[in-house]
Order: structure tokens, then sequence, then C-alpha cells
């Protein structure tokens, strides 16, 4: 009779720690499917960004290749002027 009451209580503890192992693991399964997806979200928004780069700079590549486009590029990126252009210095840099 001890040995059978034994048992049950042996049973019982082995179906509890069984439910709260459980319970443990699903709540760090969601935990780590939460963190996931919030690093799929950023993920998906670098790609994005990265992608309105890549347009922007094609659509650099596939502009015409004309006196217009070297005047803007050695204006721009070279801070060469035009012989009637006038240039003021603030003193600050810019």
């Amino acid at each position: 009779m001890k040995q059978n009451m034994f048992h049950n209580m042996l049973v019982r503890v082995s179906i509890l720690v069984f439910a709260v192992f459980c319970i443990v693991s699903f709540v760090v399964i969601r935990l780590r499917q939460n963190d996931y997806m919030a690093q799929a979200e950023e993920l998906r928004q670098e790609i994005e960004q990265i992608s309105e780069h890549i347009n922007e700079l094609q659509a650099e590549l596939d502009r015409p290749f004309d006196s217009d486009y070297v005047a803007e590029v050695a204006h721009e990126k070279l801070g060469l002027r035009f012989p009637q252009e006038i240039v003021f210095y603030s003193g600050e840099d810019n």
C-alpha cells in the first residue's frame, strides 16, 4: 500500500515537473520569437534603405554624361566655379 502511494506521488511529481518544463520552454520560445520578429523588421527597414540608395546611385549612373553633368560634378564635388561666379567666404567650414 505504501509502495502504491509512493508510486502515485512519483507520477504526480513527474507530471508537475514535465508541465513546468513545458511552460518554461514555451515562454522562452515566445521570447526568442519576439526578438527574431523585431530583428527581422529592422532588417527589412535596412533592406528598404539600401534599395533606395541603390536606386539613387543607379539613377545617377543612368544620367547622361553631357556638359551640364560635368559642370555639376565639378561644382559640387570638386568645388570648382565658373569665372563669372563670385565666391564669398564666411570663415566657417561648410
